[in-house]
C-alpha cells in the first residue's frame, strides 16, 4: 500500500473511532461516580482489638428509617463524647487513629458505618439517610451513662464531614465539629475531581451523582457552616490533598462564623494527618475537643 493511501485509511479510521472516544470517557466518569452510591458493606479493616483502646465494645443502633447501623463504642473518663464519622467508601476503622487519639486523651468515641458502609444497613445517599444515621448516632451518646449529653462534638472526614457539617447546622447537640479533607460544595468538587477531561468526564458524573439520589443543592456546607456559631469549627486540610484540596479548606473557613480554626496538616494528603504530623496533630485535636470539658 502506498504511503498516501496509508494516510488516507488511517484517517478514515480515525473518523470512524473519533465519535466513540468521547464516549467512552463519558461512560467511565459515569461508572466511577455511579460506583459511589452502591452498598459496599464488608468486615471493617481493623478489628475491635484493633483499635488498640481499651473497654472498646462493638454495637448497634436503628436510624429513623430501620437501618441499622453499626458502630464502636469506649466510655469516657472526662464525661464528653464525640462522634466519629468516615468518608465515602470507607468504614469506622478508617478513623482509628481519631478514635485512640481522643480516647487515650479521656473522651468517650463512637465510631459508625454509614448506612450502606462497613456492617451497616441501608443505601447510600449522602443526604437524608445519611443525616438520620448521625442523629440517630447522637441519640444513642447523649444516652450513654459515661457521656454528659451537653458535651458531645464530632470529628468528620471527607463526605462524613460534608455530613456532619449538615448535621451541625441543624442540630445544636453538638457543641463542637472538626471536618477534616471536606468538600465545601458537591458540584465543585465533582467537577474538580473529574477535570481532566473537561465537561466529557464532569457531566457525566454530575449525573451519576443525581441518579444516585445525591441532592447537590441541598445542605451545602459552604451556605450552611455560618449556622453553626457561635459553637466552635475546626477546619483540617492535608497539605498536599489532591481529591479536596486545600482551597476547599479555604473556602469552608471563609464562609464558617467564628470561633473557627483552620488547621493545615505539611505532608498530609487525604487523611492520615495524625502519621504526616505525629506529634502536632493529636495536640491540636486534644486542644480543640477540650473545650468540651
Amino acid at each position: 500500500m502506498s504511503s498516501a493511501r496509508a494516510r488516507r485509511a488511517a484517517l478514515v479510521v480515525a473518523a470512524a473511532l473519533f465519535p466513540i472516544w468521547p464516549a467512552w470517557i463519558a461512560f467511565r466518569s459515569y461508572r466511577a461516580e455511579r460506583r459511589g452510591f452502591v452498598p459496599r458493606r464488608r468486615t471493617p479493616r481493623l478489628s475491635r482489638a484493633g483499635f488498640a483502646i481499651p473497654r472498646l465494645t462493638e454495637l448497634s443502633f436503628a436510624s429513623k428509617s430501620g437501618s441499622l447501623i453499626s458502630a464502636v463504642f469506649a466510655p469516657s473518663s472526662n464525661g464528653a463524647g464525640v462522634v466519629l464519622a468516615h468518608g465515602a467508601g470507607g468504614e469506622r476503622s478508617d478513623l482509628a487513629a481519631e478514635a485512640k487519639i481522643l480516647s487515650d486523651a479521656g473522651f468517650g468515641v463512637l465510631a459508625f458505618d454509614w448506612p450502606g458502609h462497613g456492617q451497616s444497613e441501608g443505601e447510600i445517599r449522602w443526604g437524608q439517610p445519611e443525616r438520620e444515621a448521625l442523629v440517630a448516632a447522637l441519640d444513642w451518646l447523649s444516652a450513654e451513662p459515661s457521656i454528659d449529653p451537653h458535651r458531645i462534638g464530632a470529628f468528620g472526614f471527607s463526605m462524613g464531614g460534608y455530613i456532619v457539617a449538615q448535621g451541625a447546622a441543624l442540630d445544636a447537640r453538638l457543641k463542637l465539629v472538626a471536618l477534616a479533607g471536606t468538600p465545601h460544595d458537591p458540584i465543585a468538587h465533582t467537577k474538580w475531581e473529574y477535570r481532566h477531561w473537561g465537561i466529557l468526564s464532569q457531566w457525566p458524573a454530575l449525573l451519576a451523582v443525581r441518579v444516585g439520589g445525591m441532592k447537590l443543592r441541598e445542605l451545602v456546607p459552604e451556605l450552611v457552616i455560618e449556622r453553626i456559631a457561635p459553637r466552635g469549627v475546626l477546619i483540617i486540610s492535608g497539605a498536599e490533598d489532591e481529591l479536596v484540596p486545600p482551597w476547599m479548606a479555604n473556602a469552608l473557613f471563609s464562609a464558617a462564623r467564628p470561633p473557627k480554626t483552620l488547621l493545615s496538616v505539611p505532608g498530609a494528603g487525604h487523611g492520615q494527618y495524625a502519621e504526616a504530623a505525629p506529634d502536632t496533630y493529636p495536640r491540636a485535636l486534644i486542644a480543640f475537643f477540650s473545650q468540651l470539658l
